[in-house]
């Protein structure tokens, strides 16, 4: 610093009249001191004089300096002096100087804090910034070689500021979004928004846009508009809403904040939707006798990606069949069997099943149809074949018997289905014995010694026929006649021999 910005510093400063030489000044209470406490009262003190700044009064003025020195020293002997400075305001004062002369015969050894700058006898010391009723202190050390008055000279300056605060803030959003990582089809997908200011501005013109993919809806709509309004620092708001899935897969959800202040965030959720598929197959006897018994089973799986929970199994029993028996837990009620399978997880099928007999031969339908709490029904039927057992009753007679050469015996012959289903293509073949010559049949055709009649395409169950066969004796001993029966559910014809003496 050059005289010439140090006399622009004095500008603002008044000289400390009639330095060392003047002792006393009028009372004033000092401020607080941060690093020296200034003393409340400076009373009237031997070795200190005090001056403010800039108008040479306590009143009116912004800065306090006070000087200390003692009254007397021995030549060539070290001894030290002070100046405190004091900010007399409740504001910060900035480009705080001290400034302080000393004669010639005085020699600085040392000052806590050190000078700035010494120039032409005068030490110069930046103390910047005073705080309010802040004070500092300057501690000069020098000595004086010879006999005599050592005049020390202080003075200050300080520039007066007026600061005013300006607070800056920052506007910041923050969107978090949450929802299960997996849910079944049927439910409910809960969705939960949570929209917090982290940041220090407050937020106003909040809005939330959701827009849902594809196959995810909630109340129908498919794009969510959430109207949240403003919002402090720190302050957050929770939305919540339900979404509906319309198919299995992944979805993934996003979501966008928007404010007046111009922040922005987003955030995003994924949610596989899982769907138990139920199927159903069918086992039945393929064939079985009336009154016999027979079984079906139903087996059920889940094909799907979910348990198929609160699974039910209906079969329709038809008109004619009787229940005999079921599996599992399976109930009986009116014209259905009815099971509760629980929850049929995926790849693991049930199998139930029921045991019936039929009283009249027919085929019969078995549906039956599966569903759950959150699967869809499935249906299935097989069949079975209800046959009789048909049972062919030959009988045959000769009359009369014996018979004389010459004369004539009457065969008959008698088929009746005695069993409980039609038998079918029944045939019967007379082979007359050799002492007896066919003469004539009304039902059948004579060739030789045989006798063919025709075929009855179908006989019904207690149904029945009877043939006539009229032969004369040709010659005595004892003829053997053989009746042959086939049909459709004979494995092997049925044959039998009557016996007729001719004489």
């Amino acid at each position: 610093m050059n005289l010439k910005q140090i006399a622009s510093i004095m500008s603002c400063t008044v000289l400390l009249a009639g330095c060392a030489q003047q002792q006393q000044q009028g009372k004033y209470t000092a401020p607080a001191a941060q690093t020296k406490a200034a003393p409340a009262a400076p009373a009237p003190q031997s070795g200190s004089v005090s001056a403010f700044y800039p108008s040479g009064k306590a009143d009116g003025s912004g800065l306090w300096l006070e000087k200390t020195a003692p009254a007397e020293v021995l030549a060539g002997r070290p001894f030290e002096y002070s100046c405190l400075v004091s900010n007399l305001t409740d504001a910060t004062l900035e480009n705080v100087f001290v400034m302080d002369r000393v004669g010639t015969n005085f020699s600085l050894a040392d000052s806590d804090p050190k000078a700035s700058a010494v120039r032409n006898g005068v030490a110069i010391w930046n103390l910047g910034s005073f705080a309010p009723k802040e004070s500092k202190v300057i501690t000069l050390k020098g000595s004086s070689a010879d006999e005599g008055v050592v005049t020390t000279c202080g003075w200050a300056s300080y520039t007066p500021v007026a600061c005013q605060d300006i607070r800056v803030v920052k506007a910041n959003i923050q969107l978090t979004k949450t929802e299960p990582a997996d849910e079944v089809i049927c439910d409910p997908i809960p969705v939960a928004l949570t929209v917090k200011n982290t940041g220090s501005s407050a937020l106003s013109g909040v809005q939330i846009t959701d827009s849902l993919p594809a196959g995810l809806t909630s109340d129908g709509k498919s794009s969510l508009n959430f109207d949240v309004g403003n919002l402090a620092p720190g302050e957050s708001r929770d939305i919540k809403y339900n979404a509906a899935a319309s198919a299995a897969g992944k979805f993934v959800n996003n979501a966008k904040v928007t404010s007046t202040e111009g922040v922005t965030a987003e955030a995003s959720a994924t949610t596989t939707v899982h769907q138990p598929v139920l199927a159903i197959t069918c086992k039945a006897s393929e064939q079985q006798f009336i009154g016999r018994k027979f079984d079906v089973n139903y087996t059920v799986s889940n094909t799907g990606d979910a348990p198929a929970a609160g699974s039910k199994l209906e079969v329709a029993v038809p008109g004619g069949v009787t229940v005999v028996s079921t599996t599992g837990n399976g109930q009986v009620s009116g014209k259905n069997i009815d099971w509760d399978l629980g929850s049929v997880e995926a790849s693991a099928p049930q199998t139930v099943g029921a045991t019936f007999t039929a009283a009249d031969a027919g085929t019969y339908d078995f549906a039956g149809t599966t569903k759950g709490t959150c699967a869809a029904a499935a249906s299935t039927s097989c069949e079975t074949k209800i046959i009789g057992i048909p049972a062919i009753l030959l009988e045959k007679s000769d009359n009369p018997d014996p018979v004389a050469v010459g004369d004539t015996t009457t065969y008959t012959v008698k088929v009746t289905n005695q069993g409980s289903a039609n038998d079918s293509n029944v045939h019967v073949v007379i082979t007359v014995g050799a002492e007896l010559v066919p003469v004539s049949s009304p039902q059948g055709s004579i060739n030789g010694q045989v006798v063919d009649f025709p075929v009855v395409p179908t006989l019904a169950p207690k149904d029945s026929f009877t043939y006539t066969v009229i032969a004369k004796g040709v010659k005595a001993g004892g003829a053997v006649t053989k009746f042959t029966l086939k049909s459709d559910m004979l494995t092997s014809p049925i044959t039998a021999e009557e016996s007729t003496t001719v004489y």
